[in-house]
C-alpha cells in the first residue's frame, strides 16, 4: 500500500518470516488505503536479533508509527517470535499482535485457554508421536476422531478416522510425518443435513464476519463448498455477512465473545461451527488468517463488502494506536513543562548515596537542579 505522491497517513513496520502463504498474516491485503506506507523487516536469522537487538534496530527506518507482528503461530517460528519481541522492546513504537501471545496459541494451547465456557464447545486436541498414534485405540466406543499433521493448517492433511484400519491407512499415506494432532469429532450437522463453517476475524476485540461455507460433507472449507453453484446458499451467506448477530443465536455470540476476551490479540481469525444446542464449536484459532478481495464482484459482491468493512476496521485500529501514542506524548510534554525537575533525565549514574548503616542504595537516581 501507499501511492506515489500521496502523503502517508500511517507508516507501519511489519515483522515477518520467510515461508509459504501460511507463514505470515498477509497484512497488505488488509491495508488498501493509499495513504498507508508499509515496510517489512524479514527475520531471516533470529539469532542475530536475539544476540543484539539494538544492532537490528539500526535497520529499521525512522519515522514509523506502529509495528505489527504478522508471524503466524508455529513451533518453527518460536525463535523468530522471541526475536520480534526483543526488537519491539527497542523501537518505542505502539505494537500490534504481541509476539508472546502469538507463541502461546498452538492448537493445543488455544483449546486449553478457551475451555470452561458454557457457550463454547472446545474439542481438546492431543499431540501424539507416530509410535503413540499407531498404538492408539480408535473407534472402540463408536466415536470418530479428526487427525492431522502437527504443523497443518487450513485443513491440509485433515481426515476423519473411525477405526484402526483407517488410522493405519492414514499413517501409511503420511509416512514423512512424525507428529500428529488427534481431536474428538463433533458433529455440527444442521437440521437440513448440511454442514456450515463460519469464519470471523477479531479486530481490536470485536468480531466481524468473513464468510460462511455450506457443504453436504463434514470436511467443509470455502474452496471445496462450490458456493457458486448454489444460489440459495449464497443468499444465506449474504444474510450472515450483512447481520451476523441476526443469524447466530445468543449462545453462539456469547461463545465468540468469550474467545475475544481470552485470546487478547489485536487481530486473529476463528473458524467455528454451531452445535445442535446452539453453542459455538471451535474449529481453529488462526493468527495468519487471510481476508482477500479477489472474488467475482458479480456473484460475490456481498463478500467484497464484508472484506472492505474489515479493512476499514484494521486501519482504524492502527490509527487509534497512533493517536494514543500521540496523546501520551502530549500529556508527558505538559507534565514536563509543569514540573521540569521530575522529568529531567541524568546522563550518568550519580555516586551512590549511603544509608544510615553505610550501605549504598543501589540504583538511586535524583533529578537535576
Amino acid at each position: 500500500p501507499g501511492a506515489a505522491g500521496v502523503p502517508a497517513r500511517r507508516r507501519v513496520l511489519m515483522l515477518a518470516v520467510p515461508g509459504d502463504f501460511q507463514a505470515n498474516l498477509p497484512l497488505a491485503m488488509l491495508l488498501d488505503d493509499p495513504q498507508t506506507e508499509l515496510h517489512t523487516l524479514w527475520i531471516t536469522d533470529p539469532a542475530l536479533i536475539l544476540s543484539d537487538p539494538w544492532r537490528a534496530r539500526a535497520l529499521v527506518p525512522r519515522g514509523l508509527d506502529v509495528v505489527f507482528t504478522v508471524i503466524a503461530q508455529d513451533e518453527r517460528h518460536t525463535d523468530a517470535l522471541r526475536a520480534a519481541d526483543m526488537l519491539i522492546a527497542t523501537l518505542g513504537l505502539p505494537s500490534l499482535n504481541n509476539p508472546r501471545l502469538i507463541s502461546g496459541l498452538s492448537r493445543i494451547e488455544a483449546a486449553w485457554m478457551l475451555s470452561g465456557c458454557a457457550d463454547l464447545v472446545v474439542p481438546q486436541p492431543r499431540l501424539l508421536s507416530r509410535k503413540m498414534l499407531a498404538c492408539e485405540t480408535i473407534g472402540r466406543d463408536g466415536t470418530a476422531v479428526l487427525i492431522r499433521p502437527e504443523h497443518s493448517h487450513a485443513g491440509l492433511g485433515l481426515a476423519r478416522i473411525v477405526d484402526a484400519p483407517g488410522r493405519d491407512s492414514y499413517l501409511a499415506a503420511h509416512a514423512d510425518e512424525t507428529g500428529f494432532i488427534l481431536t474428538p469429532f463433533v458433529d455440527t450437522r444442521s437440521p437440513d443435513g448440511l454442514f456450515r463453517k463460519y469464519r470471523v476475524v477479531f479486530v481490536d476485540g470485536r468480531w466481524l464476519p468473513v464468510h460462511m461455507a455450506i457443504h453436504s460433507d463434514w470436511a467443509v472449507w470455502y474452496y471445496n463448498a462450490n458456493m457458486q453453484a448454489h444460489p440459495g446458499r449464497r443468499r444465506e451467506e449474504e444474510a450472515f455477512l450483512a447481520d451476523p448477530r441476526a443469524v447466530l443465536g445468543e449462545a453462539t455470540q456469547r461463545g465468540l465473545d468469550h474467545i475475544g476476551q481470552r485470546i487478547r490479540l489485536d487481530y486473529f481469525g476463528v473458524d467455528f461451527g454451531v452445535a445442535p444446542d446452539g453453542r459455538a464449536v471451535l474449529f481453529e484459532v488462526e493468527t495468519g488468517m487471510v481476508v482477500h478481495h479477489a472474488d467475482d464482484p458479480a456473484m460475490f459482491g456481498y463478500r467484497l463488502e464484508a472484506a472492505r468493512r474489515i479493512r476499514c476496521e484494521v486501519e482504524l485500529m492502527i490509527d487509534r494506536r497512533i493517536e494514543r501514542r500521540g496523546a501520551a506524548e502530549r500529556r508527558s510534554s505538559v507534565r514536563a513543562i509543569q514540573n521540569p525537575n521530575v522529568y529531567t533525565v541524568t546522563r550518568r549514574r550519580p555516586p551512590p548515596r549511603l544509608s544510615a548503616s553505610g550501605d549504598p542504595l543501589a540504583g538511586a537516581y535524583l533529578p537535576e537542579g
